[in-house]
C-alpha cells in the first residue's frame, strides 16, 4: 500500500507585489448598468463560494491543536486564527456588497450602505487599527515573527508600511460606523439621506476586501513555512510514519 506521505514535497514561499492591492481607485462618475450588476453578482457569488470552503478547514485545524501548546503549535494557532478572521471578514464584506446591489427599495439600499460602512470600519480596526497596529490581529502576528525567516519578516515589514499608510489615508468611515451602531436617530437619518451612488459605494466596499486579500496572501506564506518545517521533521524521521 502506498503511503500518502511518500511523495511529500516542500512548498514554495511566494513573492508578491503587495502594493498592487493598495492602489487607490478614483471614482470616475460612471454608473453601473444592469449587465454590469449581474456580472458583479456572479463574481461575488463565486468568490463567496470559494472562500466559504476554507472556514470549516480552519475550524478543524484549530480544534486539532487545541491541547498542543509547544512553540510550533502556538505559532501555528496564531496564523490559523488570523487567517480565520481575514477569511470571514472578506466573506462578510462580499455578502454586504451583494445585498446592497440586490436591494430594490431606496431605504433598503441606504440601510445596506450604512451597514457596509460598519464592516469596513470594524474590519480594518480589528485587522490593523489606527494606532500603529497595536492590539490588532496584525500585532498578534508580530509576536510569532521571531520563528520565521528573513524572507517572511521582510514581507511583514512591507505590509506593515502599506497598512500604516491605509490607516492614515482616511477615517475608514468612523462617523458612519458610530451613527449606525449608536443609533443616534437624528444624525443617522441625515446620514441615510445622503445620495446613494452605487458604483462609488462598490468601490469603497473593495477597499477592505483588497487589503484583506494582501494579508491573506502573506498568511499563506507563513503557513507554507510552517508546513515546510513539518516536512523537514518528517524527512528526518521525527514524525511517526504510519
Amino acid at each position: 500500500m502506498i503511503n500518502e506521505f511518500d511523495n511529500i514535497q516542500y512548498a514554495p514561499i511566494l513573492n508578491c507585489l503587495y502594493e498592487r492591492w493598495f492602489q487607490e481607485m478614483q471614482y470616475n462618475g460612471k454608473e453601473l448598468n444592469e449587465d454590469e450588476k449581474k456580472e458583479f453578482l456572479q463574481m461575488v457569488n463565486g468568490t463567496i463560494s470559494i472562500h466559504l470552503e476554507g472556514l470549516p478547514i480552519l475550524k478543524e485545524a484549530l480544534e486539532q491543536i487545541k491541547d498542543l501548546h509547544d512553540e510550533f503549535h502556538e505559532a501555528y494557532r496564531v496564523v490559523i486564527s488570523v487567517s480565520q478572521f481575514a477569511l470571514i471578514t472578506m466573506i462578510d464584506s462580499m455578502v454586504i456588497s451583494k445585498y446592497f446591489i440586490l436591494a430594490d427599495q431606496d431605504y433598503d439600499k441606504r440601510f445596506m450602505r450604512g451597514k457596509m460602512k460598519v464592516i469596513l470600519n470594524e474590519g480594518f480596526k480589528k485587522l490593523y487599527g489606527f494606532k500603529g497596529g497595536k492590539d490588532s490581529k496584525w500585532d498578534e502576528l508580530s509576536s510569532i515573527l521571531k520563528y520565521f525567516p528573513e524572507e517572511i519578516k521582510k514581507q511583514y515589514q512591507e505590509l506593515s508600511s502599506l497598512l500604516e499608510k491605509e490607516a492614515k489615508s482616511s477615517s475608514w468611515w468612523k462617523d458612519e460606523r458610530d451613527l449606525e451602531t449608536h443609533l443616534d436617530a437624528e444624525k443617522l437619518y441625515i446620514s441615510r439621506c445622503e445620495d446613494v451612488v452605487e458604483s462609488k459605494v462598490m468601490m469603497e466596499s473593495l477597499k477592505l476586501f483588497k487589503t484583506l486579500r494582501a494579508v491573506n496572501f502573506f498568511l499563506k506564506n507563513m503557513h507554507t513555512f510552517l508546513y515546510n518545517l513539518l516536512v523537514d521533521m518528517y524527512l528526518r524521521g521525527e514524525l511517526k510514519k504510519e
